[in-house]
């Protein structure tokens, strides 16, 4: 019998100027969805600053536009873990299917799970920044290890959007049944994309983008990770990376998503 898909989306940032984060967050949410996996399988968090920012344009209250299609991605989405809850350790214990996040959503995962980890926000040389603290190599790969040891899932791919965050597995590509993919190397930095000139912010980067659109675009069940990865890697500056277990690159997209 097939085992459950689980779904972990992370905006690490806040604040207006950080607009494309949460929206790369929101958007990947409304495509998953439309492909019948059920929110309770589906954990989101982000300070959810945007919608109602002052900043927002009036008739534009209440929304977040997609670099897609420039529609609305914000209804619906759940409000799993929003401002200060927005923590290195909320997301570790959402990872791990931890109670110790104070009796919200987490990923109750099993060995013959699929689990698909989507991350953007900030970040620097073994970091991923969350609102106030910071996410390190060494935290986020121990618990990896201990979920694999504890056997949690039959695969997970991780998407990771930030900058330098190759730095994050360059060291660790011995992850077993694990496929992570960086925005780009230990060395460079994301390049944000799509221009809104009546928000004057950025909707999304190089990377999201790219991965949106071929998410939104393509037949999950034919289409496979490596041809996501191909595909994104002609369309960003710097070299996007893979890590771990990179035969899972072959699996098809309907097997996470």
């Amino acid at each position: 019998m097939p085992g459950k898909k689980w779904v972990l989306l992370v905006a690490g940032s806040k604040g207006w100027d950080n607009y494309q984060h949460q929206a790369n967050v929101c958007a990947l949410y409304q495509i998953i969805k439309t492909h019948g996996i059920p929110d309770e399988q589906i954990v989101v968090m982000m300070y959810d600053d945007i919608a109602y920012n002052a900043k927002n344009p009036l008739n534009y209250k209440g929304k977040i536009v997609s670099v897609i299609n420039q529609e609305n991605v914000y209804t619906g989405v759940p409000k799993d873990y929003t401002q200060r809850e927005v923590t290195p350790e909320n997301f570790l214990a959402a990872l791990q299917g931890d109670g110790s996040a104070g009796g919200k959503k987490v990923i109750k995962s099993g060995s013959g799970d699929e689990i698909f980890v989507y991350m953007s926000g900030l970040g620097d040389s073994g970091i991923f920044y969350f609102l106030e603290e910071e996410l390190s190599t060494s935290r986020l790969i121990e618990a990896i290890n201990n979920m694999s040891t504890d056997k949690k899932f039959s695969k997970m791919v991780i998407y990771m959007d930030s900058d330098k965050s190759g730095s994050m597995f360059v060291n660790h590509s011995n992850l077993k049944n694990v496929y992570a993919v960086t925005s780009c190397d230990e060395n460079n930095k994301n390049i944000p994309s799509d221009s809104n000139q009546t928000l004057k912010v950025n909707l999304s980067d190089q990377f999201s983008s790219a991965l949106l659109k071929f998410i939104y675009e393509n037949d999950f069940s034919s289409a496979t990770l490596k041809d996501m990865f191909d595909m994104i890697s002609k369309n960003v500056k710097f070299p996007s990376c893979q890590f771990g277990d990179t035969k899972i690159n072959e699996c098809l997209l309907s097997e996470f998503l």
